[in-house]
């Protein structure tokens, strides 16, 4: 099944380890401010120019090595923002708003409520083959941990 809107579960070991956290904040907002321009200041998954805009890193793993690789940003709204980081919003958001994001995955995925469960189901699997185990957070040539 190939999804507009995904979760994107990261290690435990690299929570918290962005491009956004290490770079001077005047860069990460140059940065920042070319994608949004980049993407014409529109959501790049569903589309919306009428929510907050948030810069989203888009991170590779290689299971197997334990390599976790930047791949590029995207220009998302913040409920696709709040999805890909659904484990997150889970744990900081109300059950309202959960709801609004499951909503709006199935609304972007076009698909149903009982199909955002079993993608759920599937993706808390993965999380936990990857959680505890020490990934190594690479930029082009650069380890960052």
């Amino acid at each position: 099944m190939r999804l507009k809107l995904t979760i994107e579960p990261r290690p435990v070991s690299t929570w918290g380890v962005t491009l956004a956290s290490r770079l001077p904040k005047d860069e990460w907002d140059e940065i920042r401010q070319r994608v949004y321009r980049e993407a014409d200041y529109r959501c790049q998954v569903c589309g919306s120019n009428n929510r907050k805009l948030n810069c989203h890193e888009l991170w590779g793993f290689d299971d197997r090595k334990l390599i976790q690789k930047f791949v590029g940003f995207e220009c998302c709204c913040e409920l696709c923002h709040d999805v890909h980081h659904f484990g997150r919003s889970k744990e900081t958001r109300s059950s309202t708003y959960i709801d609004k994001l499951i909503g709006h995955w199935c609304k972007v995925n076009k698909l149903t409520r009982a199909d955002f469960l079993v993608y759920e189901k599937q993706i808390f699997e993965l999380n936990k083959k990857r959680a505890d185990k020490p990934y190594i957070v690479k930029v082009g040539r650069r380890i960052l941990v």
